[in-house]
């Protein structure tokens, strides 16, 4: 802290000068004591008189020079806290203490600077809660402190990326009043969001009615990764089935929408994107634009993979590949597969 802060540096080598001073006043007495001896040979009580009067003038001037270094010390203490704004702007200014009031003084400082500090560590716990409901948990940490540096760009990560879009949205728009349509995506959001965190995803954001999402991709062995994938997205298109139901009874007009996902297993850049003012942390590349177009294919509770994620769960789950077919961007036909199951023996 010292070296973070000279003026704490400073008040500590003033503080250690009171016990130099200390010091200095005995030696002094001692002094005194015996140069009356010197000079009183035969009146005890004349020398006694004279080095008790030498100490007592010491002890005053001590006590003296002691209370302006410590009223110093807690001004300068004050100075280095308002500095970092360290202590409330409202704390009343101290502008010099009685001998009396110093310790009072600076137990006030002290109190001042800890309510100050737990206040930002609240706002701190606060603005990290929220930053994580906008990039989500596993990314708040990195992506604040690259935010902080204004560090643009990514690295490349093996991940899986999934995307889920409802179908038939601007149909029930047109038929629903605002707030109803708002709520209804509240409600598919938060149960989709349920599902994705506890399978180990993360939502990099939301797009109109849809959900950009992924997942970490390890090397080597990706069989357990790739599965709990696949699972995440049966289970996202058995809660959205649960809600419809739901959906289809309980606003002004009849609800009739489904929920179409994309996945695929790729390489994606993983990083901050925008500018120095305004940047956001998102996924971009190949990967994510298949998960995209393959996303926009797929029907009413269908999941479609691409071949990376079809050949990493090929021994585990029932696979159909569809005709192919031109994908928007890729020069080439691709052939998407529809995930029909899990193969029996192995449980959800």
């Amino acid at each position: 802290m010292p070296e973070t802060f000279p003026v704490v540096k400073e008040l500590q080598w003033k503080l250690k000068n009171i016990v130099t001073l200390l010091i200095l006043w005995l030696v002094l007495v001692l002094a005194a004591g015996i140069t009356a001896a010197q000079f009183f040979p035969d009146s005890s009580a004349t020398y006694v008189s004279i080095a008790a009067g030498a100490a007592l003038l010491l002890f005053a001037w001590w006590l003296i020079l002691s209370w302006r270094i410590r009223n110093h010390a807690v001004l300068e203490l004050q100075e280095l806290l308002v500095a970092n704004q360290m202590i409330p702007y409202h704390f009343v200014k101290l502008k010099g203490s009685m001998p009396w009031s110093i310790s009072s003084n600076q137990k006030k400082l002290l109190a001042a600077c800890d309510t100050e500090c737990k206040a930002l560590r609240e706002k701190v716990k606060t603005a990290n809660q929220t930053l994580e409901k906008y990039v989500g948990t596993s990314v708040t940490e990195k992506a604040a402190k690259k935010a902080l540096q204004s560090e643009l760009g990514g690295e490349s990560r093996r991940v899986y990326v999934l995307f889920s879009d409802v179908r038939g949205f601007t149909h029930m728009t047109e038929q629903l009043k605002p707030e109803e349509t708002v709520d209804i995506l509240n409600k598919m959001f938060t149960a989709m969001e349920e599902v994705i965190a506890q399978n180990g995803g993360d939502i990099n954001k939301y797009i109109g009615d849809a959900i950009f999402a992924y997942f970490r991709r390890p090397y080597g062995n990706e069989g357990e990764a790739a599965k709990t994938v696949l699972r995440t997205a049966m289970r996202m298109q058995d809660r959205f089935e649960a809600l419809n139901r739901n959906f289809s009874v309980a606003y002004s007009q009849e609800v009739k929408i489904g929920l179409g996902i994309g996945i695929t297993a790729g390489e994606a850049i993983v990083g901050n994107l925008g500018s120095a003012n305004r940047m956001e942390f998102t996924l971009i590349g190949d990967t994510v634009n298949m998960a995209s177009r393959l996303c926009g294919v797929a029907k009413h509770g269908q999941i479609l993979v691409n071949e990376g994620m079809a050949q990493a769960v090929k021994d585990t789950f029932e696979l159909s590949a569809l005709p192919p077919m031109q994908i928007k961007g890729k020069s080439e036909m691709q052939t998407p597969y529809a995930v029909l199951g899990e193969r029996l023996g192995i449980g959800r």
